[in-house]
């Protein structure tokens, strides 16, 4: 069984959210937590990550659908005014 840190080092912290390091910045690292690590270092807490996914997720998420099965948020084309004249 393989332990995760709890610290999670500022250049990594993308890579296990699953994101490039743009997205990251943009979206998540705005409400996490910065932690000194010695003079240089900077880390963000591993369960805070998790708890900002998850807000992240169900903010932005949406249920996959089956191949050929029309998209649940997928909008509609209105029919012509002119149809029939």
């Amino acid at each position: 069984m393989e332990l995760l840190p709890r610290f999670i080092r500022a250049r990594d912290a993308h890579g296990y959210c699953g994101m490039c390091r743009a997205v990251f910045n943009q979206v998540l690292r705005p409400y996490l937590t910065e932690i000194p690590i010695g003079t240089q270092g900077l880390a963000f807490d591993r369960l805070e990550m998790d708890a900002a996914l998850e807000q992240y997720k169900s903010r932005n998420g949406r249920p996959s659908q089956p191949k050929g099965v029309r998209v649940w948020d997928e909008r509609r084309r209105q029919a012509s005014s002119n149809e029939g004249v």
